[in-house]
């Protein structure tokens, strides 16, 4: 074998060896033929000098590691972390010579990007768009491996990673929302107490679900009682949940801006601290010109908002 034929299916099948403990164990995780990755790792072994990488006893389907063996398995995930590294840097650098609007967006999020969105292909057919809804869980991964040029999203109290860059466009403070039948059992002004023991519409997931659990489970000093009657995938089915009369929430202002009639807001004066919403990119990554006007003008409608908002 020539240093030439060296792919990365040898790597990331070496690499699953060493995690699974077994040639066996490794293929049937990722539903291939032990016979291939057995080939695989005699063809590592012949590449670099007849070096023993896994030492099995005769008869046993699992090994060690030996120490050549660790040290190709570290050399391997560097190698392939640059590699995917390169491959998303250099997305972005062909993506800037085009007119190329590339855009991941939580679903909650969606309200602030649709009116800019429609403005910049009225104006501008040119730019090709490419818009991709994600679960809260998998915006940033999402960004990462380059599928998109820039997320929007919510920023919590957890470390921004590092490979990422966040401009923010706001705060996002709290309010309480209602169907008319419930209006008479809310103060005009909601506390966290107020609402315990009460049926609550919330998300399943995500920094609004957490930041909303803890506070409930620390209230002054003591825990209040959390109902999650009715769990969803994003903010814009909160506000359906509670249209239909499932519950109460605790919502976003930006999210109360789109309330369907008959569904009311007051104000939670000792909610959790606001969430900040904005976009996310790649660290050092140069953004195509539409996008960078989509992000101008969201930012300008997320403020229009913020000024239109409903404060009970």
């Amino acid at each position: 074998m020539s240093a030439t034929t060296l792919t990365r299916a040898h790597l990331e099948a070496f690499l699953e060896i060493v995690e699974r403990g077994s040639i066996q164990a490794a293929a049937r995780h990722r539903g291939h033929a032990r016979a291939t990755y057995a080939r695989y790792l005699t063809d590592l072994e012949q590449l670099f000098a007849g070096c023993e990488l896994i030492q099995r006893a005769p008869g046993q389907r699992t090994g060690s590691v030996t120490p050549a063996g660790l040290e190709l398995a570290r050399r391997a995930r560097t190698f392939l972390h640059q590699w995917d590294r390169w491959l998303v840097g250099t997305r972005d650098a062909l993506a800037t010579t085009e007119r190329a609007i590339r855009v991941g967006v939580l679903a909650g999020a969606f309200d602030l990007l649709a009116h800019a969105l429609s403005d910049i292909c009225k104006q501008d057919p040119a730019p090709s768009l490419h818009v991709i809804e994600y679960p809260d869980n998998e915006l940033l991964r999402g960004l990462g491996d380059g599928e998109v040029d820039l997320a929007f999203g919510t920023l919590g109290p957890v470390e921004l990673p590092r490979h990422l860059e966040f401009t923010a466009i706001g705060p996002l403070p709290w309010v309480v929302i209602f169907a008319d039948r419930l209006a008479a059992s809310l103060p005009s002004e909601v506390t966290l107490a107020d609402l315990e023991g009460k049926p609550l519409v919330v998300t399943r997931s995500g920094p609004a679900r957490e930041q909303l659990e803890q506070h409930f489970a620390n209230y002054e000093g003591r825990p209040l009682t959390f109902d999650p009657t009715f769990e969803v995938g994003s903010s814009p089915r909160v506000v359906e949940g509670v249209a239909r009369g499932f519950g109460l929430a605790v919502v976003s202002t930006f999210r109360a801006a789109f309330l369907p009639e008959g569904v009311h807001v007051r104000r939670l004066v000792d909610g959790p601290d606001p969430l900040t919403a904005g976009a996310f990119t790649r660290k050092g990554a140069v953004l195509p010109e539409p996008s960078q006007r989509l992000l101008e003008r969201a930012t300008a409608h997320f403020h229009n908002l913020a000024k239109r908002a409903t404060h009970p």
